[in-house]
């Protein structure tokens, strides 16, 4: 019998973050959520369910057994290979179960919007596990750019070296690296955390631009690195780079306003404010160049904690107490339409215009999948 104050939540994959969401429940870390189920097609993964978790949790071999029980839970947490989020997350919105899914909703925009649009239908909460939102310095960026602290946007630029990964991480699974399994590569994979708060803090782009040396760093077909140009409306400009191949870690955002620059490095963020509005001043000094007076502040924000806590406490309280979400499906589908933007334009060599022809990039899609099956094919002979 369901329990009013409490969302009793069905793990679907214990992977490695199945495992981690598991215990997290298990140990009280998220307040009025218990675990009642998981599933798993791995024996492997059974095993480590049944000698790790309460005895109460039933365990169940794949996710068309887990809903013949429906019964025995509210919500879903999906933490399965890519391809299969849209299919496990549309099955549980049509059996009224709340959805909170790993990141990407889907590797293609299509998907994701039949997620949503499911979603939408059961009139059910539907989260995306994009934990870098509660970052105090992402959200301190949030604030100081809603306080419009650097005046008129004029171009960002980030660099992100924090996700390096080795041989053993691509081959750790043999869905992951790839397009036929995981859709992709840094952009699908890490790069997600990193283009959603991206998104959330600067909008969709109009255009993008991708050049992406494909296997960089490794012998695959997909991608180590991406470097992303971005524009907006009014000439705003955007440069993303990316990469899982540089050992050094590192990661940095500029954003250029009219009134000042704002800086972030890691957990610290500086800012400098002009006097006047750089504009202004171009059009009315009476010096051939820069002249002005600066100030600069420098605020060093906490080192982000239990990020993965916050969200799950956040997704019970949205069921039980209708608190908005940290970060919804839609936010699942503005996130992967601009990787999804990036890899069409990186295929094409062109500029892509959002929103992105959906068709399209399901076509280049499986085409990439059938070329890289061909290769892998021909390694074998």
């Amino acid at each position: 019998m369901s329990n009013s104050n409490v969302v009793r939540i069905a793990i679907i994959g214990i992977g490695n973050m199945g495992k981690k969401y598991s215990k997290k429940i298990e140990d009280g870390k998220v307040q009025r959520m218990v675990l009642t189920a998981v599933c798993e097609t791995s024996e492997s993964g059974k095993n480590w369910a049944r000698e790790n978790l309460n005895e109460d949790v039933k365990i169940f071999a794949d996710s068309d057994e887990l809903f013949l029980h429906s019964e025995l839970f509210d919500a879903v947490l999906i933490t399965t290979p890519h391809k299969l989020h849209p299919q496990q997350a549309i099955q549980a919105f049509e059996h009224n179960k709340h959805v909170f899914c790993e990141k990407p909703a889907g590797v293609s925009l299509i998907d994701a919007k039949k997620m949503q649009a499911a979603a939408e239908m059961a009139g059910k909460k539907y989260a995306m596990m994009y934990h870098n939102r509660t970052y105090p310095v992402i959200k301190k960026l949030k604030e100081l750019l809603q306080e419009n602290t650097i005046g008129t946007i004029n171009r960002m630029i980030l660099e992100n070296s924090n996700y390096y990964r080795t041989n053993f991480y691509h081959e750790s699974a043999d869905w992951r690296s790839s397009w036929s399994g995981e859709g992709g590569g840094v952009l699908i994979n890490q790069g997600q955390h990193i283009l959603n708060y991206w998104e959330w803090l600067f909008g969709r782009p109009q255009t993008i631009f991708a050049n992406i040396p494909f296997g960089k760093y490794n012998e695959f077909e997909v991608d180590d690195e991406a470097t992303i140009v971005m524009e907006y409306p009014n000439k705003v400009t955007g440069l993303l780079i990316l990469t899982t191949g540089e050992i050094q870690r590192d990661e940095r955002l500029c954003i250029v306003g009219s009134m000042g620059k704002i800086s972030m490095y890691g957990n610290r963020i500086v800012i400098e404010k002009n006097h006047m509005d750089s504009m202004e001043y171009g059009r009315t000094a009476q010096i051939i160049s820069n002249n002005m007076s600066t100030t600069s502040e420098t605020i060093i924000c906490d080192a982000p904690e239990e990020a993965y806590d916050k969200m799950l406490n956040n997704f019970s309280e949205a069921i039980l107490d209708e608190i908005d979400l940290i970060s919804t499906g839609e936010d699942g589908c503005k996130t992967l339409e601009i990787s999804n933007a990036a890899y069409m334009s990186a295929w094409l060599n062109q500029k892509i215009t959002l929103p992105i022809d959906e068709m399209t990039y399901e076509k280049l899609l499986n085409e990439h999948i059938e070329q890289e099956n061909l290769i892998g094919m021909s390694n074998l002979l």
